[in-house]
């Protein structure tokens, strides 16, 4: 597709409308989360380039984070504070909205997992906590899943757990301390128990699950 700059009233209004849809449902994940409610890094540290022709924000393109999915590449765009975010694979751009939700993107940002079904998580900081973005390539076409994940815990990762060979969202928080899973159509498939420290999670804080660690979350 063509790398040229969109009429910035349609880059505005797309932007404020992806903005208000999410950050309405990350409210309702952290009011649920105290309540209720493989990762396999595939490819390496970002770079400083700058991709020429295209803005994040009143600025150009930097390329933060790369992988390789399936053999294709796939690129995390940012300007030059983290923010403004863009994902870029096979020709198709997706707004990073965790940015505009205040995550800051970096080199570690970006995880990717290859397989019938590819899926990739765009991950932002925001302190301790981290906001996550799921975009998932269904029969050649990436579209990223409108349902943000919050973990206060600051691990959102991207695994394996119920032996598909699909990977599932695991999300961990911290009240009370657990992790929860989902499927890449947003939709809950359960809990692990509850803990008392992080630490306790298998693998932490590169969390291991299978799916007989999962039960209904209450």
């Amino acid at each position: 597709m063509g790398r040229g700059r969109a009429p910035r009233s349609v880059v505005v209004t797309a932007v404020l409308a992806a903005v208000v849809a999410l950050s309405a449902l990350v409210t309702v994940r952290l009011l649920r989360e105290d309540g209720s409610s493989a990762q396999v890094p595939a490819g390496g540290a970002g770079g400083s380039a700058v991709t020429t022709g295209v803005d994040c924000g009143e600025g150009p393109c930097q390329v933060v984070s790369r992988a390789a999915v399936d053999g294709r590449a796939v690129e995390l765009l940012a300007d030059a504070q983290g923010g403004n975010g863009r994902f870029e694979a096979d020709g198709t751009v997706v707004e990073v909205a965790v940015s505009a939700l205040g995550g800051k993107l970096d080199a570690n940002s970006l995880s990717c997992v290859g397989g019938p079904v590819s899926a990739c998580l765009v991950r932002g900081r925001q302190d301790a906590a981290m906001i996550a973005q799921l975009v998932v390539n269904r029969a050649g076409t990436w579209r990223s899943v409108d349902k943000p994940y919050y973990s206060s815990a600051g691990v959102v990762r991207l695994d394996d757990v119920t032996g598909d060979n699909a990977p599932e969202v695991v999300v961990v928080q911290t009240s009370p301390v657990l992790a929860r899973v989902f499927a890449l159509d947003g939709s809950a498939l359960g809990c692990t128990r509850r803990y008392t420290a992080v630490g306790q999670l298998r693998g932490w804080p590169e969390v291991q699950l299978s799916s007989g660690d999962l039960r209904a979350c209450n």
